[in-house]
């Protein structure tokens, strides 16, 4: 085989050794689906922000809707008495000319009549009238379209954010769960052991080859087991606990984690964080373009169609205008507000840089956490197998006579702690994988 070719196969492995692995990660994060859908339904926190994020989406409508016309109805009556008045000298006036026109006609068609006094406030007065107002050029309308718009990004991934916790907080409550269970299932396998331990006892001692006091040290060692065992069902009653009060049931569906998680990269994705971090920037530049407009006019069309009279008579009428408002000079409170809003679109940049920052690091601690725990809990495969054996020449010995109880309960410790041992470091390498892939943001959010 010539070189080319070892270089091409050697590549090939790498390709199918990646891709096996990529595979074996999905399958874990799959295990994890039902799980984690059944938490994001029950965590009460999640269903808050899912309001939070109906009230923006609510928000938007609401900014759609401002383009739009607005009808309302006014009614205005009064009664007044008293207040400053306008005299009219009509008598004084016409009367002088009424009388020479009765004098001239021979008649009384030209009654006399009195001055007019009008006072200024309306009395017995209406005005009911329908107000149609249309505008037409207001550019803060736009922005804050704009920002509710991107309001409800931000609420997504508020969403998202908690959404990714909830998933590692589920995975850490199912690894404890799991973990507690074997342990369980590791004491009740060493008072087996020591159950068979004491039966070939007492056999030895009815046969004068052991002391009672060996029957004494194996009875002493099951009742301190006795104890371990309670403890341990008190750890399984608590996880599930936990774990209801995340998945809002008890221990479900077996995921297999026999097998300790594989040591890859994951491939990463942009936070949620650094995200949101890109929403409040896009936030603040859209305030940003909201005080530039400061100089710009507001345009808008009003019409009133109505009624107004004395005595509730009916006068109607229609009154068209156009609204026209612009700003000239607000003591620079504007130009104070850019200015903030600029020094608050460089701090969340630099904020921006910081987190990515912490988050490659938190990556690489995640990564190097993960393969130390793997690594020390290899270790315990092969001396699980050792001690086994060793137990079992143990008995075989003690069964013979040849070696005493001592030596029987020392293989018997080594066996159930070794055992411990390994289901502490698999759990805890299991917590460090889900620290990995929460770190990596590798399992997909909805």
């Amino acid at each position: 085989m010539n070189s080319v070719n070892k270089i091409y196969i050697s590549h090939l492995k790498l390709y199918l050794t990646g891709l096996l692995i990529l595979v074996v990660q999905s399958v874990h994060a799959q295990d994890f689906e039902s799980l984690v859908k059944l938490a994001w339904k029950n965590n009460k926190q999640l269903n808050s922000k899912n309001f939070q994020l109906e009230s923006a989406v609510s928000s938007l409508k609401e900014a759609k809707a401002m383009y739009g016309p607005n009808l309302q109805i006014g009614l205005l009556y009064s009664l007044a008495e008293g207040g400053r008045k306008i005299n009219f000298p009509v008598g004084d006036l016409l009367n002088p000319v009424y009388s020479t026109l009765n004098v001239l006609t021979q008649s009384n068609n030209f009654p006399t009549i009195n001055n007019v006094e009008e006072q200024f406030l309306p009395n017995n007065f209406y005005d009911l009238r329908f107000r149609i107002t249309q505008p037409l050029y207001y550019p803060d309308l736009a922005i804050n379209k704009k920002i509710k718009s991107e309001t409800i990004v931000l609420k997504n991934l508020e969403i998202k954010a908690l959404k990714r916790i909830i998933v590692k907080d589920v995975m850490n409550a199912y690894f404890s769960s799991v973990a507690a269970r074997k342990i369980s299932e590791i004491y009740w396998t060493s008072d087996s052991l020591l159950t068979e331990a004491k039966r070939v006892t007492q056999s030895l001692i009815k046969n004068g080859t052991a002391l009672p006091t060996a029957l004494s040290r194996i009875e002493t060692q099951m009742a301190t087991l006795s104890a371990q065992k309670y403890d341990a069902e008190a750890q399984i009653r608590n996880a599930d606990h936990y774990m209801k009060f995340l998945v809002g049931e008890t221990f479900v569906e077996s995921i297999l984690i026999d097998e300790l998680p594989v040591v890859e990269s994951f491939i990463y994705n942009e936070r949620e964080e650094i995200l949101q971090m890109n929403q409040g920037s896009k936030m603040l530049s859209l305030a940003l373009e909201k005080e530039k407009n400061f100089y710009k006019p507001k345009l808008g069309l009003q019409l009133d169609l109505g009624s107004q009279d004395f005595d509730f008579g009916i006068e109607p009428y229609v009154l068209a205008g156009l609204n026209v408002e612009m700003n000239l000079f607000d003591n620079n409170k504007h130009i104070y507000k850019k200015s903030s809003v600029q020094a608050d679109m460089t701090a969340i940049q630099l904020q921006k840089n910081y987190t990515e920052d912490q988050i490659g690091l938190q990556i690489n601690i995640a990564k190097e956490n993960l393969q130390s725990a793997v690594k020390q809990a290899e270790t315990y495969k092969i001396r699980i197998t050792a001690v086994e054996k060793m137990y079992s020449e143990v008995l075989k010995k003690y069964k013979e006579g040849s070696v005493n109880y001592l030596e029987l309960l020392d293989a018997e410790t080594q066996s159930t702690q070794i055992k411990l041992h390994y289901t502490l470091a698999r759990q805890n390498a299991w917590m460090k994988w889900a620290e990995y892939m929460y770190a990596t943001a590798s399992f997909p959010i909805e």
